[in-house]
């Protein structure tokens, strides 16, 4: 497995970005007078200590903390390369490195699960954070991509780091731990902040505007919707594709139907067959 981190570019005053291989994440760094925070971690630990040492000579001030947007391998397995400073993420990230689903990534990956770190601090709806002297806002705003997804506002430089709630380098990743009903409202938490000079940072490529912003929730919107619409048409997931009109290609939707259709039956929502009209 390659590792490595691009070149941190800017994209407004004091605010970083590189992408971090093999996942092609979005790496953030906002720099205060006298430190910087950074925003996601990589796939390792050597990967996050070398992000720690990369954002430190960038900015030429000390890293203060970290922030994870979320429990997936990309954004959190880099925390063990800042030990000894504070890490913050929404509190149902700890317990995620217990999932087999982490064990498998971490195998995947060639890294020992048991060095790898959870965040030291949680929260379950929002924190204000100190990066170096800029204040910086971290906000839970439901679940979407997963459980514990959150946006880090940087509100003096009009940055939003979305995490995977939004991304730019493809459709969005729908996992078997997202929740498809909620993750619109979630976007919609990040989109009531967004003027029209936002920088949006998505999870994955490059940064979205406001229109870009609007039209992916209207796509994972679109998507779920028209998902009950064939359920509540007597539609089987057998059928399903065929049937719906839908904003992604073929092989993302083919891939999320049948979590669609589980997540509305676990709603009592399943396709039944439709009476003929008399």
């Amino acid at each position: 497995m390659q590792f490595s981190v691009d070149t941190f570019v800017p994209v407004a005053d004091g605010v970083f970005v590189a992408v971090a291989e093999p996942a092609g994440v979005n790496i953030g760094v906002v720099a205060g007078p006298s430190g910087c925070l950074v925003v996601d971690t990589g796939s390792s630990p050597a990967q996050g200590a070398e992000i720690r040492l990369r954002a430190e000579e960038l900015t030429g001030v000390p890293v203060v903390g970290a922030v994870v947007t979320h429990w997936h391998y990309d954004h959190l397995y880099g925390v063990a390369g800042f030990a000894g400073l504070p890490t913050w993420a929404h509190e149902t990230v700890p317990a995620s490195l217990d999932r087999p689903e982490a064990r498998r990534a971490s195998a995947a990956l060639g890294v020992e699960h048991g060095s790898l770190a959870a965040p030291s601090d949680t929260f379950s709806l929002a924190r204000v954070l100190d990066a170096g002297g800029r204040r910086v806002e971290v906000v839970h705003f439901g679940r979407g991509h997963t459980d514990g997804d959150v946006a880090v506002i940087v509100p003096d430089a009009d940055v939003i780091f979305a995490g995977d709630l939004l991304e730019s380098s493809g459709p969005p990743s729908f996992g078997d731990d997202c929740h498809l009903k909620e993750w619109p409202s979630a976007v919609d938490g990040i989109l009531g902040l967004v003027t029209e000079h936002t920088v949006i940072v998505p999870g994955h490529g490059r940064p979205m505007d406001r229109l870009a912003g609007f039209t992916q929730r209207a796509e994972i919107s679109g998507l779920y919707g028209q998902v009950e619409y064939l359920v509540g048409h007597g539609v089987k997931l057998t059928e399903a594709y065929e049937a719906g009109e839908w904003p992604f290609d073929e092989a993302t939707v083919r891939a999320v139907l049948p979590l669609a259709y589980a997540q509305l039956a676990a709603e009592g929502k399943v396709p039944r067959p439709q009476l003929p009209l008399a």
